[in-house]
């Protein structure tokens, strides 16, 4: 029996909601408000816009060269460090390896 009378009531309120926005023509159940005057806050907008858009290129332009100087100079620095330990660390070695030859030389 309830779910003969829930079968009943749901085409009446679907009826209901069709009707109201018939009348209205447009939904009357949304969160956003209605916009007027949509064509003089487009056009305040482009106009805003415009002002931006003349700058976008070029501020592009140069960010993109910043960031890949930044990583030209961060790549030469790292090969320049890493050029650097391997001098050192080959140092060590020659020196470690001489140490090496005394003390076998020495032992015979």
């Amino acid at each position: 029996m309830f779910l003969r009378q829930s079968a009943h009531q749901a085409p009446s309120a679907l009826g209901i909601f069709s009707a109201l926005r018939s009348v209205s023509g447009r939904r009357t159940l949304t969160s956003t408000p209605i916009r007027l005057n949509s064509s003089q806050q487009s056009n305040s907008y482009r106009e805003g816009m415009a002002k931006y858009k003349t700058f976008m290129g070029p501020f592009g332009k140069v960010f993109l060269g910043a960031v890949f100087v930044y990583q030209v100079i961060y790549w030469t620095w790292l090969k320049l460090e890493m050029d650097e330990s391997k001098l050192e660390k080959n140092e060590e070695m020659s020196v470690l390896e001489k140490k090496a030859r005394e003390l076998a030389g020495s032992k015979k």
